[in-house]
């Protein structure tokens, strides 16, 4: 039965598992090369050929494997930005799209069913917010009445809707049950970190990479306050730092991250004394694949989850353990007030002096004459600034290129760019005076959802400068202020629409600033908050707090008897489920109208059917019963005749409501 061959034409089936794989690989079209989605569809757009009878024949096994070859040659030449998992997503939708064209056996049909369970799992791991979750809920509804539509053929199209929606309505309390309670436990396997493209930061900055956000939307993360928010200007979040410049770009310093390696393994944890009075909120991290966090400075974990999961930098740069695959929740304090002077003053002041003396010779000697009218440094730095003010400087989101020598392009030629053009040409500037200077990475602003809770989005990416100035230790200057003070007060949307270059190019950027779809923005992203506070943030230490509340102080004991309690619970609502349904048999419709109809003959008339065949017993009748019952009873045996002999067809609805009037005729006979 397993090998058995499977119908060409008019198969509801194969049709079903087509329309799902249509449905799945558009839903992943941002994680898969174009031309494998192209190649899906056309293979849906084959089996709904072969359906319908317009072709008689599939593809032949060579030409497909032909296919095939030619397929994974291109994926391995295309795929060389991809992480390993993107790689084997690609794959395994490559593989069922060939598959889906060879679809002659019933084995090949279960291999279809099996592996778009492992591909809806993977769109749960891109894609997490609580649309696309419910979303993939259906999806995977829909691949369960594909396989109840394979087992239960002559079921109609809405009750094996009905039983796909029963059976996942079923499953669903049981899943929560074991979501809540089941041990979170660290993944048995290191998944693999994917490029740092996916994230919208980098751990390399060139002047106008970070403009290409402003065409992102995307959530980067949300903070929940406890007590008071921060004000606009405030909001600087920092992500990465970058100390090493050669002219161009600039980079995460290896020399750091040797150092940073080095300490950890010795055992030496950077603990900076904090003062002043706090920040105190939770993050939730969107997927990255990468290590880096958001926090304002200075931070420090709040949490004893959070000091085992977070490592806390010597540049104040926090970095979880584990690169976020998923949702990733941690609680975080800043201390604004915190004089940041507690690195390694030697090591800081070595890797964020060193300038490339070969690149931008203009900005060198420009530098020089400036240092010689301002010793001092706070001077110097002020000096800068008012350079950028004074100039007549531009911000754009559309910075022009400059390949060579780009501080003196953009200082002495353009003078428009974005946040990352006015930081790297500041901070080069400064080291060219010999202050260590290195550009921060993040984001500033964000969106207030409500009382509490900010948004912060790709769009609001931004650079700055951190100086090294004197005894004040690192001071934070970001040159962007002078040219568009509106970006730090009122945020990013504002100066974009300010200066007619709004995020996101498509034809409905306008509809966000009418009042009812930001209402029904602002609504939809306050579900997807408490979505990834409550379910996707729920994690070790959230769970030990519930079980704690719960169950009071927790002993081994207890959480025995809990595991026990959860194990009966899950067994009872199977049980519920099942049993009824073991006990009852399932006889089709036309069965149950016509054994009802000669058990009412039997209690009513005491006409016995004596194992009599349907015809048999109803010429019998025919000189028993009146012709106001008899007339009924002859279409219910009609519907019994023709749904197992075949036959004059009769309806459904003709028998049910001769069942119904065969019931009130026995009963006038009767009386």
């Amino acid at each position: 039965m397993m090998h058995a061959r499977l119908p060409v034409a008019s198969y509801l089936p194969s049709l079903l598992i087509a329309i799902f794989y249509a449905v799945i690989s558009v839903s992943l079209v941002a994680d898969t090369h174009f031309w494998i989605l192209l190649l899906c569809l056309c293979a849906c757009v084959v089996r709904l050929f072969l359906y319908l009878g317009w072709y008689n024949h599939a593809p032949g096994k060579r030409t497909v494997n032909l296919l095939a070859l030619l397929a994974s040659v291109t994926l391995i030449t295309t795929s060389e930005n991809m992480d390993v998992l993107h790689i084997m997503v690609n794959l395994l939708l490559l593989a069922c799209s060939l598959k889906l064209i060879l679809l002659h056996r019933r084995r090949d049909f279960y291999q279809l069913v099996i592996s778009g369970v492992f591909i809806v799992a993977c769109g749960f791991i891109f894609y997490q917010s609580l649309a696309w979750s419910l979303f993939y809920i259906s999806v995977f509804a829909l691949l369960i009445m594909v396989l109840i539509s394979a087992h239960t053929p002559a079921m109609k199209l809405s009750q094996q809707c009905k039983r796909a929606l029963i059976l996942v309505l079923q499953a669903l309390p049981i899943a929560v049950l074991l979501f809540v309670f089941l041990p979170k436990v660290p993944p048995f396997w290191k998944m693999p970190e994917g490029h740092s493209g996916e994230t919208g930061l980098s751990e390399y900055m060139t002047p106008g990479d970070i403009a290409g956000l402003t065409k992102s939307e995307k959530l980067a993360f949300t903070a929940s306050f406890t007590g008071v928010v921060p004000a606009p200007q405030q909001r600087y979040w920092r992500a990465i730092v970058l100390e090493d410049f050669d002219g161009n770009s600039w980079f995460v310093s290896d020399t750091r991250r040797y150092a940073s390696a080095q300490l950890q393994h010795m055992g030496k944890q950077f603990d900076p004394k904090v003062r002043g009075k706090p920040f105190r909120y939770e993050v939730i991290s969107e997927p990255t694949q990468q290590r880096w966090l958001y926090a304002l400075d200075t931070a420090i974990p709040a949490s004893e989850a959070g000091r085992r999961d977070i490592q806390q930098g010597w540049n104040y740069q926090l970095t979880a353990n584990q690169p976020l695959f998923s949702r990733f929740a941690y609680k975080v304090e800043s201390f604004p007030d915190t004089k940041r002077d507690q690195g390694i003053a030697s090591l800081d002041k070595q890797l964020n002096l060193h300038v490339p003396t070969q690149t931008n010779p203009q900005t060198q000697l420009w530098a020089k004459k400036l240092r010689a009218r301002y010793s001092d440094n706070h001077a110097y730095a002020d000096a800068i600034m008012m350079y950028f003010r004074e100039n007549g400087f531009e911000y754009t989101l559309a910075p022009s290129a400059m390949l060579y020598d780009p501080v003196d392009s953009f200082l002495f030629n353009y003078k428009a760019g974005f946040c990352a053009h006015f930081a790297s040409a500041m901070a080069y500037a400064l080291r060219l005076a010999g202050i260590p200077a290195r550009v921060v990475s993040g984001y500033q602003g964000g969106k207030q959802i409500n009382d509490t809770t900010i948004n912060v989005y790709q769009y609001d990416a931004h650079a700055w400068v951190e100086a090294w100035l004197d005894d004040s230790g690192w001071q934070t200057f970001d040159p962007t202020t002078q040219v568009a003070p509106s970006r730090i007060t009122a945020g990013f949307e504002e100066a974009a629409r300010f200066s007619g270059e709004l995020t996101g190019e498509h034809p409905f950027t306008g509809l966000g600033h009418l009042e009812a779809f930001a209402f029904f923005r602002n609504l939809s992203a306050q579900m997807d908050f408490l979505w990834g506070k409550w379910f996707l943030g729920f994690n070790s230490e959230k769970q030990n707090a519930f079980f704690t509340q719960l169950l009071g102080e927790l002993s081994p004991w207890k959480l025995s008897l809990l595991g026990v309690a959860i194990v009966l619970t899950i067994l009872s609502a199977l049980a519920l489920y099942f049993l009824p349904n073991w006990r009852r048999k399932n006889y089709p419709l036309h069965y149950k109208l016509y054994m009802a109809a000669t058990a009412q003959l039997y209690r009513q008339c005491h006409i016995e059917r004596q194992k009599k065949s349907p015809g048999e017993l109803l010429r019998t009748l025919e000189i028993q019963l009146s012709p106001i019952a008899l007339t009924p009873f002859r279409v219910i045996t009609a519907y019994f005749e023709y749904c197992e002999y075949g036959g004059p067809p009769v309806s459904a609805a003709e028998a049910k409501a001769a069942s119904r009037e065969f019931s009130k005729a026995l009963k006038q006979h009767s009386r």
